[in-house]
Parts: structure tokens; C-alpha cells; sequence
């Protein structure tokens, strides 16, 4: 089952879910931050897809910017970026798409009934 990891407050969450239910797209609600997915997880994930490491970052994020992640997350491995998400789901980019134990889509850029769900 298709996986749609948010903060329900969030409004681009929101659009993106929407867009799901007006397609017809069976899933799963996970509240990122009540549910923040394990170091395990993160790493797993990001080592097994295509996107860089940046994009599981929430870089317009209040913490983000606090801890001044701009300049440490291009130099860290992805143990260290795993380890430091799990801490806090707001760090984490959303909404993610996970289908399979696997990353479908990292936020919410393009439509997706461009990704054939």
C-alpha cells in the first residue's frame, strides 16, 4: 500500500493529498511528526533511490535554518543525515510517497498523476 507521509497542518501536504483523493489513489496518512520514521528507515531510503540528499531536507524549514544546515548537509554522509532526521520530522522534506518500503516521491513539485499511481 501506497504510504502518504505529512504534517497535516501543512498546506502543501494538503494540496498533494487532495490531488490523491481526486485520483482515486488508495493510501495510508502518516503524521511525519507523530510518526517520525527511524534512523533505519531514513537511511534505507536514501540509499535506495534516486534523489540526492538535499531533497529529504525541509530546507525552508525554522530548524533547518536554526541549525544552519546550508552549509553542513553537502558535506554529510548519509549516516549522518539519517541520524539527524530521525530527531525531528519537521527537518524531513514532505510529503514523501513511499510505496513498497520504497521512496515514491520526495515532496510535492509535480503532479502526481504524472507519476502513474
Amino acid at each position: 500500500m501506497l504510504q502518504f507521509i505529512e504534517y497535516p497542518k501543512c498546506s502543501t501536504c494538503r494540496k498533494a493529498k487532495a490531488e490523491l483523493n481526486q485520483l482515486g489513489v488508495d493510501f495510508e496518512a502518516v503524521d511525519i511528526v507523530q510518526n517520525t520514521p527511524s534512523r533505519d528507515q531514513l537511511l534505507d531510503w536514501i540509499q535506495n533511490s534516486d534523489f540526492e540528499l538535499k531533497a529529504f531536507f525541509n530546507t525552508s524549514g525554522l530548524k533547518y535554518r536554526e541549525l544552519r544546515l546550508k552549509e553542513k548537509v553537502p558535506d554529510m554522509t548519509a549516516q549522518e543525515a539519517a541520524d539527524l532526521l530521525s530527531t525531528d520530522g519537521m527537518l524531513i522534506k514532505r510529503p514523501l510517497l513511499v510505496q513498497d518500503d520504497r521512496i515514491v516521491q520526495v515532496g510535492y513539485r509535480t503532479e502526481y498523476k504524472e507519476l502513474n499511481l
